[in-house]
């Protein structure tokens, strides 16, 4: 019997992908199969955290760029 998915689940496989950490990594590490964390890939669920993970690092980026003193030429 399959194991059930919870959006949490989702979530950190989402994040995991993010920091850098492949389907294989992702599956060996939450008890999934890597076609499992595959198809999570193309679930809306991830799509929209994917998304959300990456306009809070552009704000990051941006945030850090502006608080960088700028150097006198």
């Amino acid at each position: 019997m399959p194991k059930k998915v919870s959006t949490k689940q989702v979530l950190i496989a989402c994040q995991m992908s993010f920091d850098g950490k492949s389907n294989r990594e992702i599956a060996s590490t939450l008890g999934f199969t890597e076609t499992t964390v595959s198809n999570w890939r193309k679930s809306e669920v991830w799509q929209e955290f994917e998304a959300e993970l990456i306009d809070a690092y552009k704000q990051q980026a941006l945030s850090l760029e502006s608080a960088t003193p700028s150097t006198p030429s």
